[in-house]
């Protein structure tokens, strides 16, 4: 098979439907030497190429914020979907059969002018008259609700190659009232063995519990549990090489300034994330859905608050740790690393349920009884 071949197989996997039209297949010949593919010369090649520089640049330059100048994080999601786009174009025009027509390619490149300036149109003229407040959702009860759906997305479960995963995820919780199940689930991707869960369980008194799943079974370490009534700072790491900061320990559970528990294994046993696409069940918060497909139980939930949820792909190190519990770290939504954040510290000024995460890529839809309690400061 020649090398152009594969190479035209391989882009016709990443973009099909794009063009609509067939691809080049596998030739049957067989040769003595290597093919080059050859260089494909197109003029709006050049001009789409130009278009991704200047809406990454004006991704690099932009602010995200309340303030005047700034722009809605939601807005973020413009230009990176133009950007995605623009470079699938590209690719479209060097390998599509039958190419792009000429009306086709300036369409593309109007898109990509078009996101633009839709962008610059959601710049604030003025500051956000933001709410300070926070977020109470009762939880309680059987079925789904009251609770958060963060949507079903794989960026919450996958978090890099085979044998090299590794993620962070951290938030406050305050519970005020059990849910009278087994356990109060915080937020969870689980189902069935599969994603993990961070969650109060009844058991000893009461414990917490970072679980995720591996090619074992659950991995479920668990440590004596803070009071309810008061916030907690609720960290897991993880990775499948070693944590940064101790490279023979998997994983680290970390609540309040001190660590509680972590994990070995390093080497032995990996985090279970290829079976996303075999799972329908959103990432949930304030309880979760007990299983997949067509069964709808929803249940394990609490009555409380959470707030400044963090997802990463990556595995943060106690500095870190520390630095976000004692409130030293913000998050802007720009960081490479960053999966998903929500601060839930203000209520919105219109829709006061589905809010956009900081990098604008992820939606929180709030179902049932919650409410925003402003925040009064007495001093």
């Amino acid at each position: 098979m020649k090398i152009k071949s594969l190479i035209h197989l391989t882009l016709a996997a990443a973009i099909a439907g794009g063009a609509g039209g067939a691809f080049v297949s596998c030739s049957e010949e067989r040769h003595p030497y290597y093919e080059a593919t050859p260089e494909i010369t197109d003029v709006y090649i050049d001009k789409l190429e130009e278009a991704i520089n200047k809406l990454k640049s004006e991704l690099s330059q932009a602010e995200f914020g309340e303030k005047k100048g700034m722009y809605p994080s939601e807005s973020r999601a413009m230009l990176t979907d133009a950007i995605d786009n623009a470079n699938r174009y590209v690719l479209l025009i060097k390998y599509a059969n039958p190419s792009p027509s000429e009306s086709e390619k300036q369409r593309y490149l109007n898109e990509c002018d078009d996101a633009l300036s839709r962008f610059r149109a959601t710049v604030r003229t003025e500051d956000v008259k933001a709410t300070p407040a926070e977020l109470f959702v009762d939880g309680r009860g059987s079925g789904a609700e009251s609770y958060i759906d963060f949507g079903h997305d794989e960026e919450y479960f996958n978090f890099g190659a085979a044998g090299m995963q590794s993620f962070t995820v951290e938030f406050w919780v305050k519970v005020t009232k059990a849910g009278g199940k087994d356990q109060n689930v915080f937020l969870s991707t689980l189902v069935n063995q599969d994603g993990w869960s961070m969650y109060w369980r009844n058991a000893d008194g009461g414990i917490y519990r970072g679980t995720w799943g591996d090619e074992q079974g659950l991995v479920e370490p668990s440590f004596k549990a803070p009071a309810d009534g008061e916030w907690v700072y609720f960290a897991m790491t993880y990775s499948d090489t070693g944590l940064p900061d101790a490279p023979a320990l998997r994983a680290r559970h970390y609540v309040n300034g001190e660590t509680k528990t972590t994990e070995g294994g390093v080497g032995q046993r990996q985090y279970k994330f290829n079976v996303f696409a075999a799972h329908n069940k959103p990432m949930t918060a304030f309880g979760r859905y007990m299983r997949n497909g067509d069964d709808m139980l929803f249940e394990e939930g609490f009555a409380g608050y959470m707030k400044k949820i963090r997802i990463w792909k990556e595995a943060k190190d106690v500095n870190y740790l520390n630095a976000s519990y004692n409130g030293e770290v913000t998050v802007t939504g720009s960081e490479p690393m960053l999966v998903a954040a929500w601060d839930f510290t203000t209520k919105p000024d219109r829709v006061d349920n589905v809010i956009t995460d900081l990098t604008g890529r992820h939606t929180a839809t709030i179902h049932g009884n919650y409410k925003w309690e402003r925040i009064i400061n007495n001093d």
